[in-house]
């Protein structure tokens, strides 16, 4: 009688599943957007020269050579000189540019686009081009910053360029900023004054539009269809160091344990155990919008999280990339100690990377690695904290038009939310907009999107392309 009972349960909540998932099934027609064209404009090779451009930024702007940021604002003004009459020079950091782009509709609140001028630095011997030389082979061109983030940079302006040559306006009035600082998490030179200009000026906006998610292949595998991902939000970022003290001396007479030593079991501890996973309001809604957009069994999966919700983390987690949208992920980076081989250091530290999911806090990453260490003599210190973005709303008209531009010049895309996991200049912007998104319109897999921060860096002569028309169409849509 137990038995039947718990068939009986089981079929009932199995119906209920199919039958919700059936009734939440929707196919989404956006309202059809033309595709916009850009007049011939030689992206390719203004990108190729924008990366021999070397705008390295660094903690200490006094490390910074500006005189190659000087160099790039030129080079936009020779090859964009339309865009550079719309220039304005604001007090917003030397090194900044920011545009204004009267639209027709002037009753309508302004929008923002952004980007970054900065990049970071590259070990040339592991490369197979030279860095910072502009390359362009097989259909790529190779350098430092041509995918973080000049491209969008160009696109941008070869957009705009191209508009204001046929004597045309953008269909509202738009403001273009780039900032020179993103790389090193933006000091005052960068966002944080282009930001705080707008804000004395009492200009807000409908939506600000940042570098972030691109249209990713096979993103999530069992997906046919490549899926544009939109930060809504992004992670927190936390730096803590960790530090430990022991008898210094010669290494021909050791005593154990040593600092390093200490340390280094720390450093394991943390890395052998992972932060619990939650779902958080992003990631809800990107499961969300790609359960109603997907094939049945997806539909039952993110449909259903009031049962399904522990497998599904369950799949998350053996993914890197998946793993890192539903937990707070903590990260060694860098480690301290002996300057020389036979010095036993009298103390040692390691750095430790945390991102943060919306609304965990820096006491509990504090508490969660105290007791996964257990250690007193291992201490932990928080030594910077950028807390996790506000959530922009992933329905309304900014979001609607965006999702539109996308599924027009991206043929058969699904668009969702979803929360960034590194972090942008976007949130500089927080006081200005409700809605700020984080999209980087190019199509790549996994492996080039890697590529970012690495070795040979690249971005495809067909996805500048499609990034220049993603930004015609967007400002004229």
């Amino acid at each position: 009688m137990v038995l039947s009972l718990l068939a009986g349960i089981f079929l009932l909540l199995l119906l209920t599943m199919i039958a919700r998932t059936m009734v939440l099934q929707q196919s989404k027609e956006a309202a059809p957007q033309t595709r916009r064209t850009v007049d011939e404009q030689d992206a390719l090779g203004i990108l190729s020269k924008a990366v021999q451009c070397k705008t390295i930024s660094h903690q200490d702007p006094e490390r910074t050579d500006w005189n190659e940021f000087i160099r790039l604002a030129d080079l936009f003004a020779q090859t964009y000189p339309r865009c550079e009459s719309h220039r304005i020079t604001p007090d917003a950091g030397a090194y900044n540019l920011v545009y204004r782009f009267e639209g027709e509709n002037t009753q309508a609140a302004p929008a923002l686009l952004t980007a970054h001028l900065d990049v970071v630095g590259a070990q040339e011997e592991a490369w197979s081009h030279p860095p910072f030389s502009g390359v362009i082979e097989d259909g790529y061109l190779y350098g430092r910053g041509s995918f973080d983030c000049k491209v969008q940079a160009v696109a941008i302006l070869t957009a705009f360029e191209s508009l204001l040559a046929q004597h045309k306006r953008p269909k509202r009035t738009f403001y273009v900023a780039f900032g020179c600082d993103e790389e090193c998490n933006g000091s005052q030179e960068g966002a944080c004054s282009i930001a705080s200009w707008f804000e004395k000026q009492g200009i807000s906006f409908a939506y600000v539009l940042d570098e972030g998610g691109v249209v990713s292949q096979r993103y999530i595998k069992g997906f046919d269809q490549d899926i544009a991902v939109v930060g809504v939000a992004e992670k927190g970022y936390m730096d803590v160091e960790l530090s430990a003290a022991s008898s210094a001396g010669h290494s021909s007479t050791p005593s154990f344990p040593t600092a390093l030593g200490l340390v280094c079991q720390a450093v394991q501890s943390l890395e052998r155990r992972t932060m619990p996973a939650r779902l958080t309001v992003p990631v809800r809604a990107m499961l969300d919008s790609l359960g109603r957009q997907a094939k049945f069994p997806f539909r039952l999966l993110f449909l259903n999280l009031w049962i399904t919700k522990p497998m599904l983390l369950g799949i998350f987690s053996r993914s890197p990339t998946l793993n890192a949208l539903i937990r707070t992920t903590v990260v060694p980076t860098m480690i301290e100690a002996s300057d020389k081989s036979n010095v036993i250091a009298e103390q040692a530290k390691a750095m430790v990377n945390v991102r943060l999911l919306p609304g965990q806090t820096p006491d509990d990453v504090l508490a969660w690695m105290e007791k996964v260490i257990r250690n007193p003599k291992v201490k932990l210190k928080a030594v910077r904290f950028t807390p996790a973005s506000e959530v922009s709303p992933a329905k309304g008209e900014a979001f609607d038009h965006l999702e539109k531009t996308i599924t027009a010049c991206f043929d058969h895309v699904l668009v969702t939310p979803y929360l960034m996991l590194g972090a942008t200049d976007a949130r500089k912007y927080q006081k200005l907009s409700k809605h700020i998104y984080r999209f980087t319109p190019v199509r790549m897999d996994r492996s080039e999107v890697e590529r970012m921060h690495g070795v040979d860096e690249r971005i495809s002569e067909q996805n500048i392309r499609l990034a220049a028309t993603f930004y015609a169409t967007l400002i004229q849509g």
